[in-house]
């Protein structure tokens, strides 16, 4: 199988790793040079169309990993041409594009996520989510979304993972861990290796997945919630270090942080997801396809 990757960061590189395991081709368009082992890298823009029509020419797939800031702002001037960039040249050539998905698109709807559920986004990043879910829906690309909830496991950067960044790498550096709602209400994770084996399984069988319908969207395999308390003990058992403590940020402290910073305002903004149960119920790709999450006592961390 030969596959084009947009992105390099840590979804891109978890399929790139399982990727080069089974030997397939891959090619990778990244805005850096640094090389990367085992695959072609192309330093560029994901949008631009020339370079995506020629290397796209020959692939299978294209698994658009790109990224943005952590703002609505931010994804809204970087994200949504660039999608349309990569869905422009996938229906030219007849090739699906596969994205990685978050729960925000869906609001509250993701305390208990089933496929199907419909759009209804609650916070500015859910708008922004929303609006480009509904663009590859009526784009004439085979398009599959994978729904994953906050990204966990080997390769998951601090950056883009709010368990990673407050709970797993503290935990790993012997450090207090914190964290925003209850030390004790279970949620929705999602191994980051397990994403990148749904949306190569998606690239895989794509003949079969849109077999009725030229979009859809897909939850990724995701084990049964945890509670953030849980997570640092999984943790420090799994790298053999000792128990953090875990102190939790209260809700009016995020909010006054986020006067002064995009980044945690839109943290702030994304708090229902830490004050309520959440859950990503499996789906297609698990019921049909046979795919199953990590197990939490086989998780790498690191």
């Amino acid at each position: 199988m030969k596959i084009l990757i947009t992105g390099a960061g840590q979804i891109g590189n978890a399929i790139i790793r399982s990727l080069r395991a089974t030997g397939d081709d891959v090619t990778v368009i990244r805005r850096s040079t640094h090389p990367i082992e085992g695959v072609r890298v192309i330093a560029g823009d994901a949008g631009e169309r020339a370079l995506l029509e020629r290397e796209a020419r020959a692939a299978d797939a294209i698994m658009h990993c790109i990224h943005a800031p952590y703002t609505a702002q931010a994804w809204r001037k970087e994200l949504p041409h660039r999608e349309q960039a990569v869905m422009d040249v996938a229906a030219s050539l007849g090739i699906p594009v596969i994205f990685p998905e978050s729960v925000y698109a869906f609001g509250t709807q993701a305390h208990d996520l089933h496929e199907g559920a419909p759009i209804h986004p609650c916070s500015p990043l859910g708008d922004v989510r929303a609006e480009l879910l509904d663009a590859r829906a009526a784009h004439a690309a085979h398009t599959a979304s994978i729904v994953a909830a906050d990204l966990v496991g080997k390769g998951a950067s601090a950056k883009a993972s709010v368990p990673t960044m407050s709970i797993v790498n503290p935990t790993l550096a012997g450090k207090a861990c914190w964290t925003f709602g209850s030390l004790d209400t279970p949620h929705a994770m999602t191994f980051v290796s397990d994403l990148a084996e749904a949306m190569i399984q998606v690239a895989r069988e794509h003949t079969r997945v849109f077999a009725s319908n030229s979009s859809v969207t897909l939850n990724a395999p995701s084990p049964a919630p945890i509670t953030f308390r849980e997570l640092a003990r999984t943790v420090s058992a799994r790298a053999n270090v000792s128990e953090p403590k875990i102190r939790t940020i209260p809700a009016w402290a995020l909010s006054l942080t986020g006067l002064a910073s995009p980044t945690l305002r839109s943290l702030s903004q994304q708090r229902y997801l830490w004050d309520s149960p959440s859950r990503l119920a499996p789906g297609a790709l698990t019921e049909e396809h046979g795919l199953e999450s990590t197990r939490w006592s086989e998780a790498i961390f690191a």
